[in-house]
């Protein structure tokens, strides 16, 4: 449930106070923290895998890692990964997606020099064959044993192995390329389940899901008789479907980030009991009455004033305050977007208008630090994770 006007009206009032007089991203930690209590009632704390890239700030990760007692990450992007070697060296990453082997090239040449064992602590996804090969000729360049998971489709056809066959010409090339290669566990992503189209539900879909993983994970487990079930990470999930895994589930692990800040594109129902827990917001630059367009000057407002904001154009929708609107005729701008507000809104210019973002992992990149509330007061800071390039003084050869 999204917080009312009362809410919203005393972060403008704090930001005002403290504001730097940008748009900022804040985070409401109480909030955060009702969506985590939340997701704990849901998965033991040591089955949850946090996902970086819809976190992506170190002191926010640190933050549910000191609440879990666990340091377990999803990354997907080589930058944010280098840094989180270098700030979480005991720390556990699954990579989400394949990288090209030039990006794992790179990792092994620029990775920090600290306590991280890449080759215990680090799991790189393969989804095909030839990347499987790719990795082993890469091992021996490097000198390095390397972990990997095996990326399974099971059902949404976005790549990864969908027959036994495929699986059993990728087990039998880990088995044979021991010295290079280690099998660390499977990953299978269900994202399309929150989807489903009728008649199926998400429940049936996520049935299905299952059913198709654990059969795959059979055929593994057969021919590797001499492991425990145990000794492989079984990733999947996500936060839209995290809540439709229970007990009988094949999974030991779940991937969840989105959910603790939940944007508005993550409104569905496998959500419900969840909050939202991030905002944009932006100091409104110009209030005028009514609304004027370019080449047609005075519109019929309505009862409605223009407001110019500094910034805009953000995947992000309004929502407060009540009425805030996009003019669609007046067209979108990423420097002084216009919006609209009914007139008996008190609203002047410095106050601030406020956005949910409709995702998290490419949103929160987009403003500097994090501006972090608590009991509606500012407690802090939190940079959030370079984009691009190697960690300071660290460069690929």
């Amino acid at each position: 449930m999204s917080p009312g006007a009362d809410y919203f009206a005393a972060l403008n009032t704090l930001l005002r106070e403290i504001g730097s007089g940008m748009p900022r991203i804040v985070i409401d930690l109480d909030r955060l923290d009702e969506n985590l209590d939340r997701l704990l009632e849901l998965h033991a704390p040591e089955d949850i895998r946090l996902v970086a890239k819809s976190l992506p700030a170190p002191e926010l990760l640190n933050y549910l890692f000191r609440r879990t007692g666990y340091e377990r990450l999803m990354a997907f992007h080589l930058p944010f990964l280098l840094q989180i070697i270098e700030r979480f060296p005991a720390c556990d990453v699954l990579m989400g997606k394949p990288l090209p082997i030039t990006a794992m090239r790179r990792f092994y040449s620029g990775r920090p020099v600290n306590a991280f064992d890449d080759t215990r602590q680090l799991t790189w996804l393969v989804d095909t064959q030839e990347r499987l090969v790719q990795i082993v000729d890469l091992s021996r360049e490097v000198d390095r044993r390397i972990g990997v998971s095996i990326e399974l489709d099971v059902g949404m056809h976005r790549g990864g192995v969908r027959s036994k066959a495929e699986l059993g010409v990728m087990l039998d090339t880990v088995r044979g390329y021991h010295d290079e290669l280690r099998l660390r566990g499977f990953m299978g992503y269900d994202a399309h389940v929150a989807r489903a189209p009728w008649p199926r539900t998400a429940k049936s879909a996520s049935r299905r899901v299952q059913r198709r993983y654990a059969k795959l994970l059979e055929f593994a487990f057969a021919g590797w008789s001499d492991l425990e079930e145990d000794d492989w990470c079984v990733n999947g999930a996500g936060s839209k479907t995290i809540s439709l895994h229970h007990e009988d589930s094949p999974l030991n692990d779940y991937s969840v980030g989105s959910a603790l800040v939940k944007p508005c594109g993550f409104d569905v129902p496998t959500l419900a009991d969840f909050v939202p827990a991030a905002w944009i917001a932006t100091p409104v630059l110009k209030r005028s009455t009514g609304i004027r367009l370019p080449f047609v000057g005075k519109l019929p407002s309505r009862g409605r004033d223009t407001l110019f904001v500094y910034g805009g154009k953000w995947m992000a929708r309004p929502c407060y305050p009540e009425g805030l609107q996009e003019n669609a005729a007046y067209g979108t701008s990423s420097n002084q977007q216009m919006f609209t507000v009914p007139r008996a809104t008190e609203l002047v210019v410095d106050d601030y208008v406020f956005l949910r973002p409709t995702q998290s992992e490419a949103v929160l990149l987009q403003f500097g630090d994090l501006c972090i509330v608590r009991g509606g007061r500012h407690i802090g800071n939190w940079p959030v994770f370079r984009n691009r390039g190697f960690p300071a003084g660290r460069a690929a050869h």
